[in-house]
């Protein structure tokens, strides 16, 4: 079966473009030049746009950051 790579490539800049309007929606009308993010939480955020699955993420992330990010993800709702 022959895969179209138009199909990765669009999954991508769909993927990249919800993560930006995510952000954008937690700025709160702040220009995106000057917030102050979460790093671990946006490489995170990407991996688990583009698919990878846990072992590729810990791959990418590093175990310790992959842990920290679960450990966050499971704590209760911050304000």
């Amino acid at each position: 079966m022959l895969q179209n790579p138009a199909t990765p490539h669009f999954q991508l800049v769909t993927t990249l473009s919800r993560i930006r309007q995510e952000w954008q929606d937690a700025a709160d009308g702040k220009s995106l030049v000057d917030v102050d993010g979460n790093i671990g939480m946006l490489l995170a955020d990407l991996l688990n746009g583009i698919g990878l699955g846990t072992s590729e993420q810990v791959q990418v992330l590093g175990k310790d950051l992959f842990q920290e990010i679960q450990d966050f993800l499971r704590s209760p709702v911050r304000n």
